[in-house]
Formats: C-alpha cells, sequence, structure tokens
C-alpha cells in the first residue's frame, strides 16, 4: 500500500479518505476523512522530521544523522516550517483572489473550502 498517495492518478486532485478497515475484526467506517497536515510534506521531510524529533531538536545530532551541515539543518527546518504553518493562508489568498479576477464564482470558491476541510 502507498501510505503517500494523495492525488488521483488519473486527474491529479486531492484524494479524499472515504474509508478505514480493521483486519482484525472486519470493521469498516465510512466518512469522509481529513489527511491532516503531515500529508502535506514529501517522504525526506517526513524524515527530516522525524530524525528531528527523535534528536530532541538538537540541530547537532540532526546534522549527524542525515550527514548534512547546520545551514542545511536550518533551511529544512524553516522549509517545513513555513509549508505547515503558512500553507492554508497562501492557499486561501489563492483563492480569494481568483474570486477578484473572476476565474472562479464564489460557490466555487466555497465548495474548495470546504473540500479543504
Amino acid at each position: 500500500m502507498n501510505k503517500r498517495l494523495r492525488q488521483c492518478p488519473v486527474c491529479n486532485e486531492t484524494l479524499d479518505v472515504v474509508e478505514y478497515h480493521c483486519p482484525a475484526c472486519d470493521i469498516t467506517v465510512r466518512g469522509r476523512f481529513g489527511l491532516g497536515d503531515l500529508a502535506s510534506l514529501t517522504p525526506s521531510q517526513h524524515e527530516f522530521v522525524k530524525v528531528f524529533l527523535c534528536a530532541g531538536g538538537n540541530f547537532k545530532e540532526v546534522e549527524k544523522r542525515l550527514g548534512i551541515s547546520y545551514p542545511t539543518v536550518k533551511n529544512r527546518l524553516a522549509e517545513i516550517t513555513d509549508q505547515m504553518c503558512n500553507q492554508d493562508q497562501t492557499d486561501n489568498q489563492g483563492i480569494l483572489d481568483d474570486i477578484a479576477t473572476g476565474q472562479i464564482s464564489v460557490s466555487a470558491a466555497i465548495r474548495q473550502l470546504n473540500k479543504r476541510r
């Protein structure tokens, strides 16, 4: 199973998780489930976050475990922080810009915002 499958392989739209299944008791739960903020990270960003957390946020330890320099650790952390902390604001601003330029209607914008919940 591909844990990182986030986009439709046909149309490239964001996939919704609609079902969870427990193989132990054969229970299936259906609904619309969000993927969470961490799902937006690339596999290499996931690895960095894992190493960073396991190292207790110690930059020197992250440097040693990943074999990268201090500035690279800082840059990768800043990149991930920007992506996770500013993503909603940036995405929502794009929708507002699209409304302002007439590229999408208000109802289409509402649908897009609801899909992100």
